[in-house]
């Protein structure tokens, strides 16, 4: 993910550079939430990875409960031992079920805020001209991580689900990194280029 977030900086930088342009410039609220937004995809990715690695996807079989409850059986202490064997304590002892449903739900309950983060970040987006086409991205990105998302939990995991789950999770890395590439803070108190120029002059050159 990592080295696919490079590329793609690698990628739009050169782009700028031979055309002779800048980043467009957004307001700082926007600014700051894509940054948020890129930070939470990360952990979710990450969170995505713990599941698939301790084979927790099927530790919740149900949507939106678990295991027959809103709040189930979990353990979080064994859940998030970072340095161990693989369905081991550090202490050797076998992870308990709880640990992983701690780890599913996890996963799924980060799900809520983030896609509620980048649903708002998509809308705001897509306002702008220059920046619409990645708001279209993000939000269908977006949607797709939802729908396979609940395709491995309802369907059991199939490969055709898991495959799009995590490529999806790829291409919305690769969204926000190019829609930070291709923005930049609005300067503070930036003018008009015409804001120096008297009235009169200022009107000819607008109507120019």
């Amino acid at each position: 993910m990592v080295l696919l977030a490079l590329l793609c900086i690698q990628a739009v930088r050169y782009r700028q550079a031979a055309e002779g342009r800048l980043p467009t410039a957004v307001p700082n609220g926007l600014r700051n939430l894509l940054w948020a937004g890129a930070a939470l995809l990360l952990l979710q990715i990450a969170l995505g990875g713990w599941v698939s690695t301790n084979y927790a996807v099927l530790a919740c079989t149900q949507f939106p409960t678990c295991q027959g409850s809103w709040w189930p059986p979990m353990n979080f202490s064994q859940a998030f031992e970072i340095w161990r064997e693989l369905g081991e304590t550090q202490a050797g002892v076998p992870l308990e079920f709880a640990a992983l449903t701690a780890i599913h739900y996890t996963h799924r309950l980060a799900a809520y805020l983030v896609f509620a983060v980048l649903g708002v970040l998509a809308v705001r987006l897509m306002r702008l001209p220059a920046l619409r086409a990645q708001g279209r991205w993000l939000a269908g990105l977006a949607l797709l991580q939802l729908a396979t998302g609940l395709g491995n939990v309802l369907l059991g995991w199939p490969l055709v689900a898991a495959v799009l789950h995590t490529g999806g999770a790829a291409a919305m890395a690769v969204v926000l990194t190019w829609t930070l590439c291709e923005s930049r803070r609005e300067a503070a108190g930036a003018r008009s280029p015409l804001a120096h120029v008297p009235p009169p002059t200022r009107r000819l050159e607008a109507a120019r």
